[in-house]
């Protein structure tokens, strides 16, 4: 966490100076990046390697164990590509805003925006429910692991739902931060609060993903995702766009509808399965 810290410091300094102070445009933003990310990879690499505990790095010791190697490929390569899928669907949706002209594009980009704000708590909690759900699982504490994973749906629940209401309350004031224009304000403000109350959806999908990938399934929430997210939102807007009603609203519905979908079925699946199984079927894979 500190390195992050430090890198987005340098990062917003760097910015400041490279384009304020010897005007490279984005060329100076792009450079402030890369120099504040490869700061923050120094310094986690020095901390691992002064490290005394279990994960200290040292550098003559580097090898390949090729055992382990595919477990984490068939863990991490699904993973990946479950986050690819979640950013990849948003074009889907982008695609069909773009009908509705510029006001709509730019009140779709505020609110995106807004919704990666909402986004990033659950996103660490569902981080938090993978690693405690695979250290408890190693101890052979099935049940504290999955009640662990209910605990981060609950503050994920609590940190989603906390923000709601001023979102919506002040939807046009928020959205009028990123982009004043009346037509735009107006627009994101209804996407706002159409869509905000749906976040809690997000909750399942996330937080429950992370318990399933923290007992080494992470094959099964990426389908789920392929299919909520990619296979049902574009026959959503395919049908809502053609047959049922082309407006910026109903359309834009399929990006929470997604959520619902894919959120119902991690929950159901994980309650259906047993961790302390889906760890010795990656072991004995």
């Amino acid at each position: 966490m500190l390195a992050i810290v430090i890198a987005a410091l340098m990062n917003i300094v760097l910015d400041l100076l490279f384009v304020l102070k010897f005007g490279m445009g984005v060329a100076g933003v792009a450079l402030a990046t890369v120099i504040a990310q490869c700061v923050s990879a120094v310094l986690v690499l020095i901390t691992l390697a002064r490290s005394d505990s279990c994960v200290q790095l040292r550098v003559k010791e580097l090898t390949v164990h090729w055992g382990i190697l595919r477990q984490i490929v068939r863990i991490g390569i699904p993973a990946a590509l479950q986050l690819a899928v979640t950013s990849f669907s948003n074009v889907f949706v982008q695609s069909y805003v773009n009908y509705f002209g510029q006001n709509a594009m730019s009140a779709w980009t505020s609110f995106s925006k807004v919704d990666q704000f909402i986004l990033l708590p659950r996103q660490s909690l569902a981080l938090a429910a993978t690693t405690f759900v695979g250290q408890n699982l190693g101890s052979g504490k099935e049940e504290r692991a999955r009640r662990g994973v209910h605990v981060a749906f609950a503050i994920a629940l609590a940190t989603t739902l906390l923000p709601m209401a001023p979102l919506m309350l002040f939807a046009p004031g928020v959205v009028g931060f990123f982009n004043s224009k009346p037509e735009v304000v107006e627009i994101g403000a209804q996407m706002l609060r159409c869509v905000m109350p749906f976040q809690v959806f997000g909750c399942f999908n996330q937080v429950y993903s992370g318990g399933l990938r923290g007992a080494g399934n992470s094959r099964a929430p990426m389908v789920i995702m392929l299919l909520s997210f990619v296979v049902f939102r574009q026959i959503y807007l395919y049908v809502m766009a053609n047959f049922i009603c082309n407006e910026i609203i109903p359309i834009i519905m399929g990006y929470p509808a997604g959520w619902l979908l894919c959120g119902l079925g991690v929950f159901i699946y994980f309650l259906r399965t047993d961790l302390s199984k889906e760890v010795l079927v990656e072991h004995k894979g």
